[in-house]
């Protein structure tokens, strides 16, 4: 499935963008709600995403380091994208 550059490139991205806009509608679903709610969707999301890589490291341990870092890389970018630039537009009123 993985076996080249571009494909880690592709998976990486696809993973990224769909556990970004999961990671997105959820705290857009409480980015107006207690602190304390807020706060634990946050942590929540964020532990996920760092099992989720994980274990994608893990799936392709067998792999080379060429495709492993480019894979890593695009999924936490694609992550941190989909949560950072909502969370900045709009997050900076209510939960600072």
């Amino acid at each position: 499935m993985i076996d080249s550059i571009y494909s880690a490139l592709f998976w990486g991205a696809a993973f990224g963008i769909f556990n970004g806009a999961v990671s997105r509608y959820a705290l857009k679903k409480t980015l107006h709600r207690s602190e304390k709610v807020f706060y634990s969707v946050f942590v929540a999301g964020f532990f996920w995403r760092l099992i989720f890589l994980i274990a994608a490291v893990w799936l392709l341990r067998d792999k080379k380091y060429i495709i492993l870092l480019p894979f890593a890389g695009i999924l936490v970018f694609t992550q941190f994208v989909f949560e950072a630039v909502p969370l900045k537009k709009n997050g900076s009123k209510d939960h600072t």
